[in-house]
């Protein structure tokens, strides 16, 4: 049974919704004060397991002309919505539906020693006996997958099989996740970073108007924020506050499809700014395997944000393919490195910016 305990109107941030015609903020209450929240692909075998070594690209940066080591993105969210077992964590990806098994692996995956959070904590940590520590804590977001609507084969809470036709059994699993997501994060004991809250993965919100605004609640109740980060046209982007979600960002779906004009990039700033919404940055490796069609794709998203104000005014998420900035930083072509180092530039000075208004 859903916790009613903070409602929508008293949430935990304290912070009012964004004004119409104003982005979601830089870095506000709201998102826990995360400017920049990179997308850290990490659910299934399939994926990378993340080591320190491979997530310091994303934690630090280091210009050519700059002897000045500089902190990079303040926000991680450990994110999943498949694995290479046959299951899915929303609707929509040719998969079964994740079982509570599968919920379950997707936790222990997060927190497993040495690696994803973990190593993101080790890696802070040395990072910060190089130049001090950040002056805003890094934050961290965990994947809360959806409970499919239809699915029947969950499995069991308290000795009760659990049938997702019914909006309260979808909340208990959600509830459920919950929980045990935090007692993990209380048993890995992060010294360096903070839980600012869960991610609901499923990018629209076509089955999942009748339990959000509970889901909500429950995170609300237990002091942490709820994120989203809807597709280009996705049912309920636009009314994703009255879901209950604290942030939201509105991903303009333009660089995986070369025909695609840039103008997307400006109709979903001029969405986002309408909606009180951040903006999502998107690239991967095609930028450097197929250059010439994607990386002038790459640098629309900076150039056509720049353009509208995203960069001094909007909080961000960063997708790029669940590695790319790792392979680029990483690579002995110097036109990679250069993509890198454009992105890199992008983020530490949207953190100098938050850092100076202190």
């Amino acid at each position: 049974m859903s916790v009613l305990i903070v409602g929508w109107g008293d949430s935990v941030s304290g912070a009012t919704a964004p004004a119409s015609g104003a982005y979601l903020p830089l870095s506000s209450p709201r998102t826990a004060g995360i400017a920049d929240l990179v997308l850290i692909y990490q659910g299934g075998t399939h994926r990378r397991a993340w080591t320190p070594d491979e997530l310091a690209p994303y934690v630090s940066f280091k210009a050519p002309d700059n002897p000045r080591e500089q902190w990079l993105f303040d926000g991680f969210l450990f994110i999943e919505f498949k694995d290479n077992r046959g299951r899915e964590y929303a609707r929509g990806y040719q998969q079964k539906p994740g079982r509570k098994e599968d919920w379950l692996w997707l936790i222990e995956r997060h927190f497993e020693k040495g690696h994803a959070i973990d190593a993101l904590d080790q890696v802070v940590a040395r990072t910060a006996e190089r130049i001090g520590a950040p002056l805003r804590r890094r934050q961290v977001v965990l994947t809360l997958p959806e409970p499919i609507h239809d699915q029947r084969d969950w499995g069991e809470l308290d000795g009760r099989p659990l049938d997702f036709a019914n909006p309260d059994d979808r909340i208990a699993a959600c509830a459920w996740h919950i929980r045990i997501a935090l007692a993990r994060w209380e048993t890995l004991a992060p010294r360096h970073l903070d839980l600012a809250g869960f991610y609901w993965v499923a990018e629209h919100s076509a089955h999942g108007n009748a339990i959000l605004p509970r889901v909500a609640a429950d995170i609300h109740a237990i002091g942490k924020r709820f994120y989203w980060i809807p597709y280009w046209a996705a049912a309920g982007a636009a009314n994703w506050q009255k879901l209950g979600f604290d942030a939201a960002y509105q991903q303009p779906n333009h660089f995986f499809n070369p025909e695609i004009p840039d103008q997307r990039i400006d109709l979903a700033c001029a969405f986002a700014r309408t909606n009180g919404m951040g903006l999502e940055f998107e690239c991967d490796w095609r930028a450097v395997q197929s250059a010439d069609v994607f990386r002038p794709r790459l640098h629309a998203y900076l150039q056509g944000f720049e353009r509208n104000g995203v960069q001094t005014q909007a909080a961000m998420a960063y997708y790029e393919g669940g590695g790319a900035l790792l392979r680029m930083a990483q690579s002995d072509d110097p036109e990679a490195w250069a993509l890198y180092q454009a992105v890199a530039r992008w983020v530490a000075s949207r953190q100098q910016r938050i850092e100076t208004r202190r």
